[in-house]
């Protein structure tokens, strides 16, 4: 007895293996909280979208910073949203898919994977997908999928052009209250408690960036590693950047090497008050900032995520709801109002 009570002591005073977390920052070149988000010491990975003010700057930044850059790409929504020109619409060709991408990592070439904006409607397209997934796979890059639609077609052609494929697990701010963010913080703890790890997706907002600044650092004391979005990818997979698969290869520049280090002592310096920051949207148009932040999601806001992948799909009242029934036919002849059963 004395021998299995002393085991039992031994398992138990094992340290535990840390569970994982990646937290991707989706919607990375509009502001300039970008910035702020890459002073903070923790493996953070940057969803950059292409074409935007400040997209080439933030992604050099975060890759000369060691940290992972992925392209963000802009994708049609099930509302039909189109936030960019440079968006993938169902609509496109093959060629015009591979022209919208290939523009898009030439202005991100420091990205090792691809995630979709939006796309609640395009990811749910057979041959789009198909084609998507399988230019990814000829610049040998990995796919996450945002999962705004139960019904994405990512794991079905991941599979057939044989690319590393990863799932978000949560959204941590769809809603910016801090009763909500800390919601989502805790829920993203427990699956990677019970999963060994997890994929969170935030935005860069100042809400979200002040939780971050704050809640991170306890993350460690619950035995849980903020890691990269690279180290849950296959072991075995080659990780690269879209610059080495362009048509003409392109030179990126040099990596800080010392950057973790020098990032962690300016974490610890104190906030100068005087210049805090604020959030400055690059759209001017104040109506486009509402627009943009109303249609990002495509799933509805009191859905809680989490049961998105359990969601059975159903056949649709109408096989191509964008198509609108023919209008119905007026009688040839109009009837008199005395036989329409009215009074005056």
């Amino acid at each position: 007895m004395k021998y299995w009570i002393s085991l039992a002591f031994a398992l138990c005073s094992l340290p535990s293996i840390a569970a994982k977390v990646a937290i991707v920052i989706d919607d990375i070149g509009y502001h300039k909280l970008d910035y702020k988000l890459l002073e903070l010491p923790y493996d953070l990975t940057f969803a950059v979208i292409p074409h935007t003010t400040h997209s080439n700057a933030v992604a050099k930044a975060a890759y000369q910073q060691r940290r992972d850059v992925i392209l963000h790409m802009p994708m049609e929504s099930a509302r039909r949203a189109d936030l960019s020109k440079n968006a993938l619409k169902v609509t496109m060709s093959r060629s015009q898919i591979e022209h919208k991408l290939q523009a898009a990592f030439a202005d991100v070439p420091y990205a090792i994977g691809i995630n979709n904006h939006m796309g609640g409607y395009f990811t749910e397209q057979a041959n789009v997908m198909d084609w998507t997934l399988a230019y990814v796979a000829k610049r040998q890059l990995f796919f996450l999928d945002s999962k705004t639609t139960a019904r994405s077609q990512a794991g079905v052609y991941a599979k057939k052009h044989q690319i590393p494929l990863l799932t978000r697990h949560v959204f941590l701010d769809n809603d910016r209250s801090y009763q909500a963010l800390d919601k989502q913080f805790n829920l993203m703890i427990k699956l990677a408690k019970q999963q060994q790890q997890a994929i969170a997706i935030g935005h860069p907002y100042p809400e979200t960036y002040a939780y971050l600044k704050k809640h991170l650092p306890d993350l460690a004391a619950q035995g849980i590693e903020v890691v990269k979005l690279s180290s849950l990818l296959p072991s075995d997979y080659a990780i690269i950047t879209a610059a080495q698969t362009a048509d003409v290869p392109l030179s990126l520049p040099e990596q800080d090497p010392v950057q973790p280090l020098r990032v962690a002592k300016t974490e610890k310096k104190p906030m100068n008050t005087t210049t805090a920051a604020v959030f400055t949207p690059a759209i001017e148009d104040p109506a486009a900032i509402i627009t943009m932040y109303q249609l990002q999601w495509d799933i509805p806001a009191l859905l809680n995520p989490m049961t998105l992948p359990w969601i059975k799909p159903t056949q649709p009242l109408m096989q191509n709801p964008w198509e609108l029934p023919e209008p119905v036919k007026k009688p040839a002849r109009s009837l008199p109002f005395y036989q329409l059963g009215g009074s005056l």
